[in-house]
Formats: structure tokens, C-alpha cells, sequence
């Protein structure tokens, strides 16, 4: 790992020298249209979007459209924080496999060894699930918050989180379901892995997994513009979305904030996209976790066609060849954030209109600027 980071390094140092002013114009010019994409974007239906690319051919570029605060005008800056959603898991397999790394927990050790009996009994397969499964996704364990449910009475107003403890999210909407399940061992995606994963090191780790987060990765990385469960006290956007299904924008900033507040191991985190993507360069160089445990967490559920690692998703595909990273999807918030090995290029977009539970021309707004913008970096 250590070879390959001091060949990232001469090649981005050859290519920054070697650019022509005809290549840094062409570059300057595929930034230009990815701003427009943007901005055609947030002229459609989403409040605001934030773009970050940084690769040795076109250096770093962060662009912004939109507001931060639709009601009051107020514009998006590079510097704001957003809500994570599903990246959110990034960072709590990475402090899982940190405590692999100090061997207070074993990748191949069997829940059963960390949990109360009430969970093991609680799923038909528990008993022979592992901490690998669980952050791979291949545990077969129901994913509570898909459950119809629990979303018909959150979108409804109904459920209040605030009296809702996560062993009762397990009682009440995961325990005993079979429907929408794999075997144990094949990859679905499931929000319940990464809830368990943050009660095993609550149960390893005297200070509790929330600590440990804050103190064991945020603070030691330096990381100045990321919170786990904690709403930032300043910059932070407004989430937007379309909850009621009317295509009508409807200011979401409480729920989004309530429930990534509430979420544990598998949502929580808030950053800025310059520090989010700084993480996901210094974890994919090797920078966070050392090579033999890394090396863990880009194990594949496919080789061929893979999905997901230990914490990571993974494609590989036309034009990019291949990709890591992770990506959320909330009621108020949108985010993707990728890195490209073959291209040392990391992209991130965030977006503070969510597109879960929303009508499907949000979807279609974002998903037509997300490939555009891949087209434009990879194929132009």
C-alpha cells in the first residue's frame, strides 16, 4: 500500500507538469459544463447541489448551486454541512474494523459473542451471523427501517423517535420477518446490520461506540467539519423534499435532523463534501487503516460484479472501469461520494433535496445531473 501511494504520488507530479495550456483549457471547459449541470439542475426542482472532483488532470474544484435555505435565499457555499444518510456507514465500518485492528473484536467472531440473547432470538439466523456478515450486508437480517410500517407512520407524523429506542425498532419492525430477506451469506442491503454493529462496540468500548467515533476518528484525523449524532452548531444546510408526494418542495430540516440524530451506526455523520472526500482519498491511500485490514474491507460480496465490501459500495463499469465509495439516500438529503482508482479521482455530490419517499421527477432531475456530470469527467 505504501509502494502504491509513492506511485500515485510520482504520477500526479508528472502529469501536473507535462499538462499543455490546449489540455488545461479543454479541462477548464469540461469543469464549465459540469457547473451548468448543475446549475440546470437547481433551476428544475432541487434546492441545492454540491459538486467536488479533485484528480490529478483537473486538480480540485468544488462547485456549488442553489440555497442553503430556500425561504430566506440564502446561497449554498462550499464550506456547508450537509447530512450524510448512508455514507454515514463509511465511517462506522471503518471504526469497527479499527477495533478488529486492536483485536477487541474479530472479524469472523459470531454476534452471539457481543449481543443479548433477546436479538440472537429475535432473527431465525442470528446465531450464526458474524461481524463479517454484518458489514458486509450478508447477514439475511430484515432491514427495520424499510419496514412499511415504521415509514407510513414517521412520514405520517405518527412515530415520534424521541420515544422510540432502537431495541424497540428491532421488537417492533425487524424481529421475526423473513419477507425481503437473502440467505445468510448473499448481499441485501440492510439499515439493521449497521444498528448492530454500533451496540457490539458499544459493548467492547467502555466510552461507547459514539465516543469512540468522535474521539477515535473525527478527532484524530482532525476532522473540523464532521459530527456523529450531534447537529452541527453552525453552517449546516436546510433539508428539502417531497414527502407528500405532490411535487411540491416542503422545508424537511427537523425530521432530517431528528432521525440522523437518532440513527446509530447506520446514519449520524454530518461534514462538509471537501472533508467527507478528503476522508474517503486518506482511507482509500491507506492513511486511516493499515493495509492487511483495509485490504478486508475491499473484499468484494462479487469479484465479477461486485457491490459491496465491508462498509464499501463498489461497481465496476463503463466508463469509469471501477469504484469505492458509498452513497445516502434520505427524506431531506442526497449523496454520493465515490473514488476512482484507475483515475486517483474522487467525486462527490451532495444534494439537500432528498429523494426517498419524494415524487419521481426529483429522482429524475438528479439522477440525469449525476450522469451527466460522470459522462463529462470520464467519456469527453
Amino acid at each position: 500500500m505504501k509502494l502504491f501511494r509513492l506511485i500515485l504520488s510520482a504520477c500526479a507530479l508528472i502529469m501536473v507538469a507535462t499538462i499543455s495550456p490546449a489540455v488545461a483549457q479543454t479541462q477548464k471547459g469540461k469543469l464549465g459544463k459540469i457547473q451548468k449541470y448543475v446549475d440546470d439542475a437547481t433551476g428544475n426542482n432541487l434546492a441545492g447541489v454540491s459538486v467536488y472532483i479533485k484528480s490529478p488532470k483537473l486538480g480540485k474544484w468544488i462547485g456549488t448551486s442553489g440555497y442553503s435555505d430556500l425561504e430566506n435565499k440564502e446561497r449554498l457555499k462550499e464550506n456547508d454541512i450537509f447530512g450524510l444518510a448512508s455514507i454515514g456507514k463509511m465511517y462506522v465500518a471503518v471504526s469497527t474494523l479499527k477495533l478488529v485492528e486492536e483485536g477487541k473484536i474479530g472479524l469472523d467472531d459470531k454476534i452471539q459473542n457481543y449481543l443479548p440473547q433477546e436479538i440472537i432470538d429475535g432473527f431465525a439466523t442470528a446465531k450464526n451471523v458474524t461481524v463479517r456478515h454484518l458489514l458486509g450486508h450478508t447477514s439475511g437480517l430484515y432491514n427495520y427501517n424499510r419496514n412499511p410500517e415504521l415509514n407510513e407512520l414517521y412520514l405520517s407524523g405518527n412515530l415520534k423517535l424521541d420515544t422510540l429506542s432502537h431495541m424497540d425498532a428491532l421488537r417492533k419492525y425487524a424481529y421475526g420477518i423473513t419477507g425481503h430477506t437473502k440467505p445468510l451469506g448473499e448481499y441485501k442491503y440492510s439499515s439493521t446490520n449497521y444498528l448492530l454493529l454500533s451496540m457490539i462496540m458499544d459493548t467492547v468500548v467502555q466510552k461507547g461506540h459514539e465516543k469512540f467515533i468522535r474521539e477515535d476518528i473525527i478527532e484524530k484525523y482532525n476532522l473540523k467539519d464532521t459530527y456523529y449524532k450531534q447537529t452541527p452548531p453552525k453552517r449546516l444546510v436546510d433539508h428539502y423534499g417531497d414527502i407528500d408526494l405532490n411535487s411540491i418542495t416542503e422545508n424537511l430540516s427537523a425530521q432530517t435532523i431528528e432521525t440522523t440524530n437518532w440513527y446509530s451506526g447506520d446514519d449520524g455523520v454530518y461534514a462538509s463534501i471537501e472533508e467527507a472526500a478528503n476522508f474517503l482519498e486518506r482511507l482509500m491511500k491507506g492513511e486511516i487503516l493499515g493495509d492487511e485490514i483495509l485490504k478486508e474491507m475491499m473484499t468484494w460480496n462479487d469479484e465479477k460484479k461486485p457491490d459491496y465490501g465491508l462498509g464499501l459500495m463498489a461497481d465496476k463499469a463503463f466508463p469509469y472501469k471501477f469504484l469505492m465509495g458509498h452513497s445516502g439516500r434520505g427524506i431531506g438529503i442526497t449523496t454520493d461520494l465515490y473514488y476512482f482508482p484507475h483515475q486517483d479521482m474522487t467525486v462527490a455530490i451532495f444534494c439537500n433535496s432528498g429523494l426517498r419517499s419524494a415524487s419521481k421527477e426529483y429522482a429524475k432531475t438528479y439522477y440525469k445531473m449525476r450522469n451527466k456530470i460522470i459522462k463529462k469527467l470520464f467519456l469527453f
